[in-house]
């Protein structure tokens, strides 16, 4: 975002924000990244043991059907668990990517306390308050993480000029309007006044 004359600390309250946004996040940061961690643990274990056991898999049962048939079985067979390793991990991290972006969303729809938005009402400018007030939908509930995160953005891609230029806009058009309004009253009120009938004077002798 460009710095303009009337804004001159955008920078300013998107590190406001940034700040406060990373001390409401934090937990659950940390609380994610500990989930995805013990999973990746807990899921490699299981793989080597997956792996384990298939080594020790043997075909001897399948002799009535040919020595070449149990050769080829044999011969393939680490690949083959490496085969269902690999499509169980696909699974997992499916299901992991699932939970992290509901949590995510989860998280971004998290309400924010009023000490916090009485500190970011007290660090941040008059225009930031402004942008913040745009993005937040009063009449859908207080104050989201989410909402921060919108206003922060929207600071930094110049939402400050575009509220700036728009009220503008609709001042001038307001004012189109007012003017088109009182035209025609005044017309009206001269053409009133024209047709009023002359009085006449009569004199007496």
């Amino acid at each position: 975002m460009s710095k303009t004359r009337n804004y001159p600390n955008p920078d300013s309250d998107a590190r406001v924000l940034s700040t406060a946004l990373r001390k409401l996040c934090l937990p659950k940061w940390i609380w994610r990244a500990g989930v995805i961690a013990i999973t990746a643990l807990v899921w490699l274990w299981i793989g080597q043991q997956i792996l384990t056991v298939g080594k020790l898999i043997r075909y001897d049962g399948l002799q009535p059907l040919g020595e070449q048939v149990v050769s080829f079985m044999t011969r393939i067979n680490p690949y083959l668990w490496m085969g269902v390793v690999a499509i169980l991990t696909l699974i997992v991290l499916s299901l992991l990517r699932a939970w992290f972006k509901t949590s995510v969303r989860n998280g971004r729809q998290s309400i924010v306390s009023v000490t916090v938005v009485q500190n970011l009402a007290k660090n941040l400018s008059p225009e930031g308050i402004d942008v913040l007030k745009w993005v937040w939908q009063q009449d859908d509930g207080p104050v989201t993480i989410g909402d921060l995160l919108r206003t922060r953005d929207q600071i930094r891609s110049g939402r400050v000029r575009k509220l700036a230029m728009a009220r503008s806009q609709h001042r001038l058009l307001e004012e189109a309007l007012a003017s088109a309004s009182i035209e025609p009253a005044q017309a009206e009120e001269s053409s009133n006044t024209d047709s009023r009938p002359i009085p006449t004077v009569t004199v007496r002798e």
